[in-house]
């Protein structure tokens, strides 16, 4: 028989060891959050919902532009199609293009990865473009039509056309200032000098983020037989053209100050200011692939460039808004 002390001893290491036993439910509720937050963040990445974001913003700022008022109901309709036309064409470029980002070992993607198995792909792809096509039927024919020979014209290239045409860049870049004109469609306003300039803006900064990119994939775009003008001209006159555009790029948002384009940008001094910051980023993003274009490098620069477009939008969507002497 043991000693009363030794009997309550053991029982309270009994009860510590029940009392720190972890809750079978608390854990699995813990595995399930893990598992739903890891899909969503996969979900997110396939579908680059921060460009689909910045598409739908483009139309707003297109409207506004044109017409400087609150947005309406086809603008916003305008605005939802955008978005999900970018995510369904994300996820079937992802599909597309499954061997070669496997080629250049694309971590980012969830596909190669296997955060994401091909036929969830086709179900985001499947449903956005669902989406899109109810909400641009919605919004009124003529940005409708446009938003949907959008994404005819990317489920072509990427279907058919990623090993033939040579310019995939030039042809991404034109995509680039589509939300800016869906938006006046929308809108009903008339396009005025502001808008035309910032769709010539918009289409120069997207050539150089695209041939910049292709700078990064050209290895397993070669691979995988997909022909950009990095493959066809290397990746070196690539990076130079990239920095050109970029630096341009930087050139024209500035001179909006300087210009008679539009009376309310003109010497404005919070435009200036902004503007100059993104001028900066897109001349540093150009003379830093000048010196350095290794894959690593190029999406830094990406990241850069970014975060340098929704500058450039916020410089100009500030400086209309309000005017510093």
């Amino acid at each position: 028989m043991l000693p009363p002390g030794r009997v309550m001893s053991r029982n309270r290491g009994a009860d510590t060891r029940t009392s720190r036993s972890p809750n079978p439910a608390a854990a699995s509720d813990t595995r399930v959050f893990r598992r739903f937050a890891s899909l969503l963040m996969a979900l997110v990445r396939l579908v680059r919902i921060e460009y689909c974001a910045l598409g739908a913003i483009g139309v707003l700022l297109g409207a506004f532009l044109t017409v400087g008022a609150a947005p309406t109901m086809p603008v916003l309709l305008s605005a939802v199609a955008v978005f999900f036309v970018g995510a369904g064409c994300y996820a079937f470029d992802d599909l597309s293009d499954l061997a070669s980002d496997r080629a250049n070992e694309r971590g980012d993607r969830p596909l190669v990865t296997g955060a994401l198995q091909p036929r969830s792909a086709k179900i985001v792809g499947g449903v956005s473009f669902g989406v899109a096509t109810v909400a641009a039927l919605l919004a009124g024919t003529s940005s409708g039509v446009l938003i949907l020979i959008g994404a005819v014209v990317a489920i072509s290239y990427n279907t058919w056309l990623q090993k033939v045409l040579p310019l995939k860049n030039v042809l991404f870049a034109g995509v680039f200032p589509v939300p800016l004109l869906i938006g006046w469609l929308a809108g009903g306003g008339s396009p005025g000098p502001l808008l035309l300039y910032c769709v010539g803006l918009v289409f120069v900064v997207g050539l150089g983020f695209e041939t910049m990119i292709d700078v990064a994939d050209a290895e397993g775009d070669r691979r995988s037989g997909i022909v950009t003008f990095a493959t066809r001209y290397g990746t070196l006159l690539s990076s130079q053209v990239a920095a050109v555009f970029q630096i341009a790029a930087a050139v024209l948002v500035v001179l909006l100050f300087f210009l008679p384009v539009d009376a309310r940008l003109q010497w404005n001094a919070l435009f200036l200011v902004l503007a100059t910051a993104a001028a900066l980023c897109n001349a540093f993003v150009g003379l830093s692939l000048i010196h350095n274009h290794t894959t690593t490098r190029v999406f830094a620069l990406k990241r850069l460039a970014f975060v340098t477009l929704n500058t450039g939008v916020l410089a100009i969507f500030l400086g209309l808004l309000v005017n510093v002497p």
